[in-house]
Order: C-alpha cells, then sequence, then structure tokens
C-alpha cells in the first residue's frame, strides 16, 4: 500500500467519524517522513499532503483544503511565517502549526502575528503533535459554535 493510496481512498470510506485532515511542510524529506509516521499512528489523523517549501504548501492548502498544516519555519523559496500569513488569509479556518527548531521569541512572536494557532520544537513533536493538531482541531470547532 501506497502512501498515496491514503489520500484517494479517504471519500470512500463510508463510515466512521471523519479524519482530521493534515498537510505536513518541511524542507527536509526526512523530517517530513517522520511526522507522516506520527500523524498516521494516530487514528483521528490523516496526512492528505506534503510540500516542501512555502509556496507549495499554499498550492497544497488550495488543492486539498486541510484541516490543518503543521508548518516548519525556515525553509528555502517561501518561509513559514510568509506562508502562514497568506494561507490564514485566504483559508482563515484552516488551523496552522509552527514547527521550528528556533525557539527565540522573536521567532514564535512572528509567528503568532502570522496566524499560528501553537508551536511546537521539532524536538518535542514525536510527543506531542497528534495531541496538538486534536487540541487545536477542537478549540477551532469550539469556537465556530460558540460565536
Amino acid at each position: 500500500m501506497s502512501s498515496d493510496h491514503t489520500a484517494s481512498s479517504r471519500s470512500c470510506s463510508p463510515s466512521g467519524p471523519s479524519r482530521i485532515r493534515v498537510v505536513l511542510v518541511d524542507d527536509d524529506g526526512l523530517i517530513r517522513q517522520g511526522l507522516r509516521k506520527i500523524v498516521e499512528n494516530c487514528v483521528s489523523l490523516e496526512v492528505v499532503g506534503e510540500a516542501s517549501n512555502g509556496l507549495e504548501a499554499i498550492e497544497a492548502v488550495r488543492l486539498l483544503r486541510p484541516d490543518v498544516v503543521v508548518m516548519d519555519i525556515n525553509m528555502p523559496q517561501m518561509n513559514g511565517i510568509d506562508a502562514t500569513k497568506c494561507i490564514k488569509g485566504e483559508f482563515p479556518d484552516t488551523v496552522v502549526i509552527g514547527l521550528s527548531v528556533a525557539q527565540g521569541s522573536g521567532t514564535v512572536q512572528e509567528m503568532e502575528s502570522a496566524g499560528i494557532y501553537a508551536y511546537l520544537a521539532k524536538e518535542s513533536a514525536v510527543g506531542v503533535l497528534c495531541q496538538a493538531i486534536e487540541d487545536a482541531v477542537a478549540h477551532t470547532e469550539r469556537r465556530k459554535v460558540g460565536g
């Protein structure tokens, strides 16, 4: 079974609760692979796409309409901060979770002002990524219902 099969079989599943659709964005293919393995081990989540830079991330969101984007910050062509601004401007309901090795307060503030929901250090992502995605979507849904 290829990983491409996951995205195409999504619409064919007639039963069960809908899964949270996730796009992974990182310029390092090995990091994306690791993130994919983490997310695929979470029953409530489904990886529907990947991108290696901010421009590809914007296109992936336009095409795939994910619920959540896990966005690396430092990437070539367009960084994650600028890509997040574009995504949130066009798709305000899409949740973006920032992911970076840079932990300076200036970086976190830039990411927050761009519209990320949460920031995760890459080193801690293994233990908290699934829960962070689920929490972000639940919080966003509550805000929609509550007005």
